[in-house]
């Protein structure tokens, strides 16, 4: 959602331009009055005085338009939108009304109006550094990064005086790749004259661009300033969780609790803080604070219900599952928690009709597909697993796993006897590999398909980028084993074998077993993201 942040725009803008003709000698008298309380600071009293000079001379688009802007500042927006809006019908170039109202409408989140407007102004006064301002903080919202730092760095001052518009072109800059000026934007809000909440602002910009070292300096340097030590406290921590530093994270955490600030956050961190040490029943016993704080926050029970799966206590998880439907009967997280669990216990049935539940109520929760096409395939329904995989992919064009695991599927299925089901599987792989060049299943894939079909410079190729992505895994090895071999270079292939076989004994199976087919090709793992643990970073 969007935030206030340019109270000073719109009282610096003014309240209007020109003189008032023909009015009441009475109506400009509370007009003269509202301006001057205005002046001393009596937002009140001046909103009182132009409501009685609009009420007398309700045409007047001067007094219209500065009761919109007394109204604004006051943030009465949409109010204030309905007086702004009759001054502009009245006088259509009224410019301090027009920007007055663009400011309004960014702050509502009414983007494409605001942009209207500001791009209406602009042609009259194409220097105005209010409307650069407001056309950069507008293209920062709508993703157009490049332009939103061109606008903003063209009214550095302007910038300046405003902690938010500052934040907006730090996100700018981060989104364009420009880390170094990003950070340095950023710390600029350490001497501004907004202080600790400037700074704590700066922090949360930096943690929501994955700059966690940056957002753990901003937090930490505010500690004894920022008035609450829960929030700052939480938020720091949380940035040292994300960052992988968990004891730090967990130290913080210690800190806030003996200060005597208790909350489901903290309790819930805390958790995945101990969860990530293996310390599962100390984990668990975290959560238990957190639900007893919030016991009708199902986020919780679906923490708990992970953490249980990871310690193999399905009977506990599937529990946990239940209570979180319990409290929200139609979250879709509980649901595909509840197919995991059921998965895990082998109720392939009931898995699939979780999972389907899950899909319905959340078409486009990747984890969902991929865990429904899962259990499709488990209870040998091929051609529904083939159908959740094509919608899911309509509605998540851009979604990298969902061609993975799909183009994977179909080469495991058929790709070795039907041509057409190969071409379709290779190209749904090529695709992941467009979308996200991380992955080093499709590149596995693609190499085991080229060493069956004797392409072996190619099938090497595929298969050495397979496990250079994904070093700890140990199928790539052992297909490289066979690459080696067929292509007479015996010592690179003993040393794939040995790698392969360290691996395997690593995963905790025996290194003499090959991989079969059954093995071959794995549905990507379901990836649960702690539910719990509210985000930083996100705007407010």
């Amino acid at each position: 959602m969007i935030s206030s942040l340019l109270l000073g725009v719109v009282s610096s803008a003014g309240l209007g331009s020109g003189e008032p003709g023909q009015k009441s000698a009475e109506a400009q008298a509370h007009a003269e009055s509202g301006k001057r309380l205005l002046q001393d600071g009596d937002l009140a009293g001046a909103e009182k005085e132009l409501r009685r000079a609009v009420e007398l001379a309700p045409k007047e688009s001067v007094y219209l338009g500065s009761l919109g802007a007394v109204l604004g500042i006051e943030q009465k927006l949409e109010e204030s939108n309905s007086y702004l809006g009759r001054a502009l019908r009245l006088n259509p170039r009224d410019t301090a009304s027009r920007r007055n109202l663009a400011s309004n409408q960014f702050q509502l989140g009414q983007l494409q109006p605001a942009r209207e407007n500001l791009e209406r102004l602009a042609k009259d006064t194409p220097n105005d550094p209010v409307v650069r301002l407001l056309l950069g903080m507008v293209d920062e919202e709508q993703e157009d990064y490049t332009n939103a730092v061109r606008l903003l760095d063209s009214v550095p001052e302007q910038v300046r005086e405003r902690p938010k518009s500052i934040a907006a072109l730090a996100r700018a800059y981060y989104n364009i790749g420009q880390r170094d000026k990003a950070r340095e934007t950023i710390k600029g809000l350490q001497v501004h004259p907004a202080g600790a909440e400037g700074v704590f602002l700066g922090g949360q910009v930096a943690a929501q661009a994955n700059d966690f070292e940056t957002a753990e300096q901003m937090f930490a340097s505010i500690w004894s300033s920022f008035p609450d030590l829960a929030k700052l406290g939480y938020n720091l921590a949380l940035a040292q969780y994300q960052a992988n530093h968990i004891h730090k994270s967990q130290d913080t955490l210690s800190k806030i609790v003996k200060a005597g600030h208790e909350t489901a956050d903290i309790y819930t961190l805390l958790g995945w803080c101990l969860f990530k040490q293996g310390k599962t029943k100390e984990a668990v016993a975290a959560l238990d604070k957190a639900i007893a704080l919030e016991p009708s926050r199902e986020s919780n029970y679906l923490d708990v219900g992970m953490m249980l799966i990871e310690a193999h206590r399905f009977d506990g998880a599937l529990i946990a599952a239940q209570k979180a439907l319990d409290v929200k009967p139609g979250d879709h997280r509980a649901y595909r928690l509840k197919g995991l669990v059921e998965t895990k216990l082998n109720r392939l049935k009931e898995a699939e009709k979780s999972y389907a539940r899950a899909v319905e109520l959340n078409p486009t929760d990747e984890q969902s597909i991929l865990g429904l096409a899962s259990a499709q395939l488990n209870d040998g329904k091929v051609r529904d697993a083939e159908a959740t995989f094509e919608k899911g992919i309509q509605l998540l064009p851009r979604d990298a796993v969902l061609y993975e695991a799909y183009g994977g599927m179909l080469l495991w299925l058929e790709g070795a006897t039907n041509a057409s089901t190969e071409s379709r599987a290779v190209s749904l792989l090529q695709t992941a590999m467009r979308l996200d060049g991380s992955q080093a299943d499709p590149h596995y894939q693609l190499g085991k398909l080229a060493l069956r079909q004797g392409k072996i410079q190619e099938a090497l190729q595929e298969l050495e980028t397979a496990a250079r992505l994904d070093p700890n895994n140990s199928r790539p090895h052992y297909a490289l084993v066979s690459a080696y071999r067929r292509l007479g270079r015996r010592g690179e292939a003993e040393k794939e074998l040995a790698i392969y076989k360290s691996l395997k004994a690593k995963e905790g199976q025996s290194p003499s077993q090959p991989l079969t087919r059954e093995n071959e090709f794995r549905m990507p793992e379901l990836q649960l993201a702690p539910a719990g643990i509210s985000q930083i970073g996100q705007r407010n």
